[in-house]
């Protein structure tokens, strides 16, 4: 039987039953779980990820020695007041910066809300995102969480700062749990996250988008949703992480069974295998348009996971 968040419930039973999250949650995501890190941050791991300058003397912003003037020295990173001071020509010698940024993008909205087995998608999308974004602040690294919710577009602070991760990770507490079943979809949210992204040029940077991409089968939504991973992919690595509950992949043949959105009460039967059918292609139509382009995107990683946070290999 699946679970909507239901308001007679207090707040510790719905942590408790995985419909909702709390604090203490999200806190014991800094804990990173081996099975999780090579794949959240494939290519990130070793030296690349939490190393603050590199080995090379360039152009980086990180001020490294000064040094005589040599013949090939470039004239701009000439320190002209310690130069007239010594009567000699001094540089300013600069390590090149290997900081990366971290560019989260939650989905909280009342679809998320569903869970059968496990946690609902809205837990397990907050707690992948707490997961990417402790291994960032623990070394060092520059990341922000915007928020995809019902009642809009919560835009995060870029920050290395651990004070203010925790502050990200209260505002996605308070967006968990005030979700419920009868609020609006706001299909179109997600899109228009990604647009304002597109609309600061960023680049060099990591993003991660983590949602079931409900309305992703509306076809012009999915198209407009494609085209702005595909641009974002341009300059920056994209890892897109589906979240999705089992029932919408495969549904079990056992009978009538009792649904309800926490207001209205029904039963189905399961085993009508025109139900089934229909549900595995509404989920062909949000997965497939993500997997057609992390095959033709380089830069796009696709990420399937449960409602226990396992990885999906098989639906790749």
């Amino acid at each position: 039987m699946f679970f909507r968040a239901r308001a007679t419930l207090d707040a510790a039973r719905l942590v408790k039953a995985g419909v909702q999250l709390d604090m203490d949650s999200l806190l014991k995501q800094a804990v990173l779980s081996d099975a999780l890190l090579p794949l959240l941050f494939q290519g990130l791991l070793g030296p690349l990820l939490g190393h603050r300058s590199g080995p090379k003397k360039g152009s980086g912003l990180d001020f490294s020695e000064l040094n005589h003037y040599q013949h090939g020295d470039d004239v701009r990173h000439i320190d002209w007041k310690l130069s007239s001071r010594k009567q000699t020509p001094f540089v300013r010698q600069y390590q090149e910066e290997k900081e990366q940024r971290f560019e989260l993008i939650v989905d909280q909205r009342s679809p998320m809300l569903f869970g059968s087995r496990g946690a609902s998608k809205a837990v397990v999308a907050a707690k992948l995102v707490a997961q990417i974004g402790w291994q960032a602040i623990q070394q060092g690294d520059p990341c922000a969480c915007t928020i995809v919710s019902t009642s809009g577009i919560q835009q995060g602070k870029s920050s290395r700062s651990s004070n203010n991760w925790l502050s990200s990770l209260n505002r996605l507490v308070d967006c968990n749990q005030t979700l419920h079943a009868s609020q609006p979809r706001k299909e179109a949210l997600l899109v228009e996250c990604l647009e304002e992204l597109l609309q600061t040029r960023c680049r060099g940077r990591h993003i991660y988008l983590i949602s079931d991409f409900s309305g992703l089968d509306k076809p012009e939504l999915g198209k407009v949703l494609v085209q702005a991973l595909s641009a974002l992919a341009r300059h920056n690595s994209v890892r897109v992480l589906f979240v999705f509950d089992e029932l919408e992949y495969e549904f079990p043949r056992l009978g009538f069974l009792p649904i309800s959105d926490g207001t209205h009460h029904a039963e189905i039967n399961s085993s009508d295998p025109e139900l089934s059918l229909a549900l595995k292609d509404a989920f062909a139509l949000r997965f497939h348009p993500l997997q057609q382009l992390a095959l033709t995107e380089p830069n796009i990683q696709l990420l399937a996971f449960d409602g226990f946070m396992q990885y999906r290999e098989g639906l790749l």
